[in-house]
């Protein structure tokens, strides 16, 4: 598996929960919803081509959240690593849209044994307020 350096290297859902790797999470859900969700409000924040246009009744929401992603770093593909944490915590995890850092920690040590094949690594203590930045702007986005 190829490491995740940039944002728009974060593979779709059906790759990174292959039937394989997370036999319980193989069949399409909220899961693989929320993870695809959150990877376009990604790939939007940074202006990437593999964007695709938004539809539906929620684009307020979603304009939203890109905002807020593109307010964490003038450059989103340098902090690749711990978004695609925040990506996995929203989608797999689903936590309260208000939750803080210390309720996400375990929550992101358990993404990070999921994406340690990706290249990601732990984060550093200073990207954990990023992260739970993150996590706050993609949770309203997030499935039902």
């Amino acid at each position: 598996m190829p490491a995740i350096t940039r944002i728009d290297q974060l593979p779709p859902s059906h790759t990174i929960f292959s039937a394989s790797s997370h036999p319980d999470m193989h069949q399409t859900g909220a899961v693989h919803h929320g993870w695809n969700t959150g990877r376009q409000l990604l790939l939007h924040a940074v202006g990437s081509s593999l964007a695709k246009p938004m539809t539906g009744h929620d684009q307020s929401l979603r304009h939203q959240a890109i905002t807020q992603l593109r307010r964490l770093s003038d450059r989103l593909d340098d902090v690749a690593g711990p978004l695609t944490l925040a990506l996995h915590v929203s989608a797999v995890q689903q936590p309260p849209p208000d939750t803080d850092t210390t309720t996400l920690a375990p929550l992101i040590s358990e993404a990070l044994a999921d994406l340690g094949d990706w290249g990601i690594r732990a984060p550093l203590p200073e990207q954990l307020d990023l992260i739970t930045r993150a996590v706050h702007a993609l949770q309203p986005c997030m499935p039902d």
